[in-house]
């Protein structure tokens, strides 16, 4: 028995120890190789200075360190194109370095193509009037983002005359009085063509001048007047590399000196095109539809109850009454107005009233429409009768008043 057990011992322990050693390896570290710190390659363009604006665009007095470098063929320039600026209207001395007391006219010279033939107007099909786009770059680096002339700029109208003329002559910083450049909030409807261009769009309040101004220094003011390329079949084509268009560009000092009087007139300029606007589609008689309706038969609408109110309402305007009148109608005089639980609301009388006054800010005579409504107070009543409005304002020749 004692010799069985010592042999189970010797068993174990030869396993034991074979194990052991078959449990020990090396591990071969492999030589890694040494890497070479380089620098990362950086291609870095120098930027050039050139005398000129632009490839397309030259100008009498542009100086090598008036003007950064920038993208000189915007979209597919227009041959023989140019841009030039002054204070002058209509292209005066040309320069490329203005101060923020400064007015500043652009002129673009197409040499021998016109409106319509270079900016291929004729893909807009037929209409009353065409447009171009008009796209500004406000920088301090005098690096403007490169997308921001395809990608937004405002419509500008151009006439039908305008478009057969070789040159445009446009705004940047206009006398107020004086602004020619009209912008449109559609390009399929001139009812909408009642703004100024040009930097007064980037100074219309204090929060937005301050914006594109925030301290005085050098500013470069880049511009590109553009529109969209078309095909043999009236499309846009695709790729605004195939945009015509032409660049411009000047130096453009300002002080915050000049910063309130640039919002000031930014707001005289928005006036003065909504005048020109309202002139033009001015009234030169009487509409043939005033004075035709009958008063409805309602005390509240009799003129010795309806007059006064009318007064009270347009004076917190400033506005003179002169007259007013109903349009011709068929139907019930009042309708209720409910909510969404089919409850009333208000009630309404059913023509509009339309009244003739005038505005002191200009010396001009209006037309506008006037509703009357009374809120629902419970019980099937109704309060007190009170006027809204004024809409559809259209604009009438004060001699043609009778």
């Amino acid at each position: 028995m004692k010799t069985k057990l010592t042999w189970i011992a010797l068993l174990i322990a030869f396993f034991a120890l074979e194990n052991a050693a078959s449990a020990q390896f090396t591990i071969t570290i492999p030589k890694l190789p040494k890497i070479k710190k380089e620098k990362p390659r950086i291609d870095v363009e120098t930027p050039t200075v050139t005398p000129t604006v632009t490839t397309s665009i030259t100008s009498s007095d542009a100086s090598p360190s008036s003007l950064p470098a920038g993208s000189a063929d915007r979209g597919k320039p227009i041959q023989g194109a140019k841009i030039t600026f002054s204070t002058t209207p209509g292209g005066g001395t040309s320069s490329t370095n203005f101060k923020s007391s400064d007015f500043i006219y652009g002129k673009l010279d197409l040499g021998n193509q016109t409106i319509y033939d270079a900016f291929g107007l004729k893909g807009l099909g037929t209409r009353d009037f065409y447009h171009i786009k008009y796209s500004i770059d406000i920088t301090q680096d005098g690096k403007p983002w490169e997308h921001n002339w395809h990608n937004r700029g405002s419509i500008v109208l151009v006439t039908k005359d305008d478009a057969n003329k070789t040159y445009l002559n446009f705004d940047i910083v206009p006398d107020p009085a004086k602004l020619t450049t009209i912008v449109c909030t559609l390009d399929d409807n001139i009812d909408y063509c009642k703004f100024p261009a040009g930097i007064y769009n980037q100074t219309r309040d204090v929060a937005t001048a301050s914006s594109t101004f925030p301290k005085d220094g050098t500013y470069y003011v880049d511009i590109t007047l553009w529109l969209p390329g078309f095909d043999g079949w009236g499309k846009v084509v695709s790729g605004y590399e195939n945009y015509p268009a032409v660049v411009g560009k000047f130096t453009y000092q300002f002080s915050m000196q000049d910063g309130q009087t640039l919002v000031a007139n930014s707001k005289k300029a928005s006036l003065t095109a909504e005048n020109a606007k309202n002139t033009k589609d001015m009234l030169r008689a009487m509409p043939d539809w005033w004075g035709k309706g009958k008063t409805p038969p309602d005390a509240k609408l009799s003129p010795a109850s309806l007059t006064p109110m009318i007064k009270g309402f347009i004076g917190q305007w400033n506005l003179t009454y002169l007259k007013h009148t109903f349009p011709s109608f068929t139907g019930p005089l009042w309708v209720i107005e409910k909510d969404d639980y089919n409850l009333p609301k208000y009630r309404m009388v059913v023509p509009y009233i339309y009244v003739l006054y005038k505005q002191p800010k200009d010396n001009s005579c209006q037309i506008g429409a006037l509703y009357m409504r009374e809120s629902y107070a419970g019980g099937g009543r109704y309060g007190e009768p009170y006027l809204g409005g004024i809409r559809d304002i259209q604009y009438i020749d004060c001699a043609a008043i009778k």
